[in-house]
């Protein structure tokens, strides 16, 4: 079996002109490197000797402008690899997102948001100073190859050096790589952490739950900076090495230099040449010694994106197909809930015709939230099918089914914006549409109460709102644009009685207008303005049908002592 190609790799791969040309830039700027030395050798071995002030000023116009050329071409260069970071971005930044997004959707891996920081950390590594070393390495054995013309004493002891500063980056590869990447797996998880911290600070204050947190953070901080120091430690002593070496050689290179030039092998010039050509052919070898610990976290950050886009495919366009009528069947379906080995569902079946209201209910733990979630296409079914107009729910595009969906979760999440962006889902703002959404879910009022009504800002940072007014808004959301089909999950769950006449209003509209509605509820005040129920009971389906005919089996005896009964939901308080 062929390993899949990584998509970073491939993305790589439609940048590599402009890798060919760096490379090809690389290699003049390291030939030009030679301009500095030779200009050395030329000013002692000649300028000296002649004493030609117009030799030296030609030498030296020429140098100057060598070197300009040189510069030029390092920021050309540079700029070069910062518009790779940007084509980069263009070709997998939304991928990773719709990937990120998909990942925490179905629960895969164990932190997916990690996966925009781990594109940011390849990505500045791409045009950071980092990788200039590996562009640079190649030209050592010609720089190497000069200084043997020079002498071959001379290019012995950069060669010998030159193994040396090798060797030392192998053992550092080695003695770092471990507690480098342990750490940053550690890293990691302290990340998601305090993330799921910081979305429930008031739980942790409010239970005392702060000072547990903060000991198991300092926990796992304190083992992120042990390995971080052991790997610190170790390349600290491969650094000190590295120049004590480097100086070494320095010493070496002048010391042979002079030894040479005093039996006349050599020329003077050639001294000080040889001890700056040296010098650049080590400067790679030594670079990325210094930037190898960003080198390790960009490529342990490329090994999990890779992971994470090779886990979640790429999205297939779908044939677009017409806005259904809410039609509602769900055949035999089991559903396993991401990360578990256990369904919640099992062989559910139903029918629901468009423009009827249909109550679920049952103890907690039955599968209700598991229900809503499948018919929203949050989760797909292990087994069996969710058609809407006969077809299956997942051969929609998941944005055109939004456009048809109305979903209100039993936790409301309102975003960073307006209220009125968070009623129009963010998509484009058609004020009628908006206030018509919220008249419908009764909310209006409401909004014209608060600091900027519409547009006043809530999410992070935002307006402080009850749950119930987060809970109104979110309906709002949710009949936004006129859907066919409306999923409501426990919507009444935080309201007030206004709040709950609102919502039987709102509800008592959409079946006015031909909405197909499935409400999930606890209390049974809401039941009356349903035409079939649906009792759920560890996962199965224990009674479905017209709603009359249900709640009357509730009242008998039998009936009411079943697993599945709901105690005080009786007939009289449903109609």
């Amino acid at each position: 079996m062929t390993e899949k190609k990584s998509e970073v790799k491939a993305a790589l791969a439609t940048c590599r002109s402009a890798f060919f040309m760096t490379a090809a830039f690389s290699a003049f700027i390291n030939l030009l490197m030679l301009v500095s030395p030779l200009y050395m050798m030329q000013v002692y071995d000649r300028v000296l000797h002649s004493k030609s002030e117009a030799t030296l000023l030609m030498l030296t116009l020429i140098t100057v402008g060598l070197l300009g050329v040189m510069a030029m071409l390092e920021v050309i260069r540079s700029r070069i690899l910062v518009r790779v970071g940007g084509r980069m971005d263009q070709l997998l930044s939304e991928r990773i997102l719709s990937a990120q997004f998909q990942a925490s959707l179905h629960r895969i891996g164990a932190n997916p948001g990690q996966a925009s920081r781990d594109f940011d950390t390849v990505r500045q590594f791409l045009t950071g100073a980092g990788i200039f070393a590996f562009f640079d390495a190649p030209w050592t054995p010609l720089i190497l190859a000069v200084m043997f013309m020079f002498h071959p004493v001379l290019g012995m002891i950069a060669l010998v050096g030159g193994i040396a500063l090798f060797g030392l980056a192998i053992i550092n590869e080695a003695v770092t790589k471990k507690p480098l990447e342990e750490a940053n797996k550690n890293a990691v998880v302290a990340a998601g952490a305090i993330d799921s911290s910081m979305r429930n600070a008031e739980v942790l204050e409010a239970m005392g739950m702060f000072g547990n947190f903060r000991d198991r953070w300092a926990g796992r901080r304190e083992e992120i900076l042990r390995l971080q120091a052991i790997a610190s430690d170790r390349a600290g002593v491969i650094m000190g090495l590295t120049k004590f070496i480097r100086l070494l050689l320095q010493t070496a290179i002048l010391g042979a230099g002079a030894y040479l030039a005093i039996h006349e092998q050599i020329s003077p010039g050639l001294i000080i040449a040889g001890s700056i050509m040296m010098g650049r052919a080590l400067a790679p070898v030594e670079q990325a010694i210094g930037t190898w610990k960003q080198f390790v976290g960009a490529r342990i950050a490329h090994r999990r994106l890779t992971e994470l886009l090779n886990r979640v495919p790429k999205y297939q366009e779908r044939v677009a197909l017409p806005r259904p009528t809410g039609d509602l069947k769900v055949e035999t379906v089991v559903v396993v809930p991401p990360g578990s080995s256990a369904p919640t569902l099992s062989r559910v079946s139903f029918d629901l015709p468009a423009g009827q209201v249909l109550g679920v209910i049952g103890p907690s733990g039955a599968g209700k939230s598991t229900l809503a979630r499948l018919l929203v296409g949050a989760w797909r079914p292990y087994a069996g099918t969710v058609r809407i107009d006969g077809a299956d729910l997942h051969n929609w595009d998941p944005e055109a089914r939004g456009d048809f969906m109305g979903y209100l979760p039993q936790d409301v999440e309102l975003f960073d914006g307006s209220v009125a962006e968070n009623i129009a889902r963010f998509g484009e703002m058609d004020s009628e549409a908006i206030v018509t959404a919220a008249k419908r879910a009764g909310v209006h009022d409401m909004i014209l109460h608060l600091p900027q009504g519409y547009d006043t800002p809530i999410g992070t940072g935002g307006c402080a709102l009850s749950g119930g007014q987060r809970q109104r808004i979110g309906l709002a959301r949710a009949v936004y644009g006129g859907p066919c089909l409306v999923i409501l999950d426990e919507p009444n769950s935080n309201l007030d009685d206004e709040g709950e006449a609102a919502l039987v209003f709102a509800i008592t509209e959409l079946k006015r207008t031909g909405t197909t509605v499935v409400i999930i509820s606890h209390r049974p005040s809401i039941l009356g303005v349903t035409d079939q129920i649906l009792v759920l009971a560890e996962g199965t389906v224990r009674m479905f049908g017209n709603r009359a005919e249900v709640l009357a089996r509730f009242t008998r005896p039998v009936v009411a002592t079943a697993p599945a009964a709901q105690p005080g939901i009786t007939a009289q308080q449903a109609s």
